[in-house]
């Protein structure tokens, strides 16, 4: 199963200057896709209009659907976005134009009831080898280890003390600012991130622990 975020479609576009390109570099993986999420925020409202092109050929072809994101209130460093209210009892949903919106999009559509179960190939491409546009390496990541994380945070002299409960939706940006200064200065994070197709030591530690984090 293949996973893919896309929210290229912003505001009443098109296939063609939107998605054709990602349909075309996957349209000779012959296993089951369908897009996480899909729903730019960028170009406020939403018009779901994407959503016609998703469920119909060619990209239903290639594609198996896709998650229009997000149904429950959720915060970025883009701003505030959902389709639902709810109440402070948290009893009571109130939908947004949003919804509706994508309500009306998702009544129009006419998505096919195809391949047939069991028409499916079991022969495979092979993926394509690492160069410098597409970074990967066989190999898995390291098993995750909540304790070397802990270690490496508790033995830093500054921590980070967030003052906001919510600070994942700003922690991408201080992890970029952070490591842009690390650059400047000649280190690195490599440790975090990785890079070249290769995993950090510590990119198995959750982004949302300070432990990554404070390495900078």
């Amino acid at each position: 199963m293949l996973t893919f975020d896309l929210s290229s479609w912003c505001g009443d576009s098109n296939y063609n200057s939107s998605y054709a390109n990602t349909n075309a570099e996957y349209s000779s993986y012959n296993v089951a896709a369908y897009f996480s999420e899909f729903g730019c925020i960028t170009s406020p409202p939403r018009l779901w209009t994407e959503s016609a092109s998703l469920f119909s050929s060619p990209m239903s072809d290639v594609w198996s659907g896709g998650i229009a994101f997000s149904y429950f209130p959720a915060e970025s460093v883009q701003g505030q976005f959902g389709m639902v209210e709810i109440s402070s009892d948290g009893k009571t949903v109130t939908t947004s134009d949003d919804f509706d919106r994508l309500k009306t999009q998702y009544g129009q559509l006419s998505p096919p009831n195809s391949p047939s179960q069991g028409s499916s190939s079991a022969s495979y491409p092979a993926c394509p080898s690492s160069n410098a546009n597409f970074a990967v390496v066989t190999a898995l990541p390291p098993t995750p280890n909540e304790d070397a994380c802990n270690c490496v945070f508790s033995s830093l002299s500054c921590q980070f003390t967030p003052a906001i409960a919510n600070y994942s939706s700003i922690l991408g940006l201080l992890v970029d600012q952070g490591c842009m200064y690390v650059g400047e200065a000649g280190g690195s994070c490599t440790p975090i991130g990785g890079g070249n197709g290769t995993y950090g030591i510590l990119s198995a530690c959750d982004p949302s622990e300070p432990a990554c984090l404070h390495m900078l």
